[in-house]
């Protein structure tokens, strides 16, 4: 809700994170007031149990949401760097 908030103009974000907030940044609804990043490895967890970590459909969805999350860090990366 506080990016959505911010979205709207309602004030800044408050920490929600680059990940949560990447669609915004990339589309150019938010900016990064400071260039400054911290990288937090291993900040989000595709939980299961084990017996069904390799179904099928398991195993479509994580390799969508890696997929999808590297493709945001990729055009993320390209923002930084222009």
């Amino acid at each position: 809700m506080v990016i959505d908030a911010a979205v709207d103009g309602q004030g800044r974000g408050a920490g929600g994170g680059t990940g949560l907030a990447a669609r915004d940044l990339i589309a150019g609804r938010l900016v990064r007031p400071f260039p400054l990043a911290l990288a937090v490895p291993y900040a989000y967890w595709i939980v299961c149990p084990k017996a069904t970590a390799n179904l099928p459909k398991i195993v479509t969805f994580r390799n969508w949401l890696v997929a999808e999350a590297a493709e945001d860090t990729r055009l993320l990366g390209e923002m930084v760097a222009t």
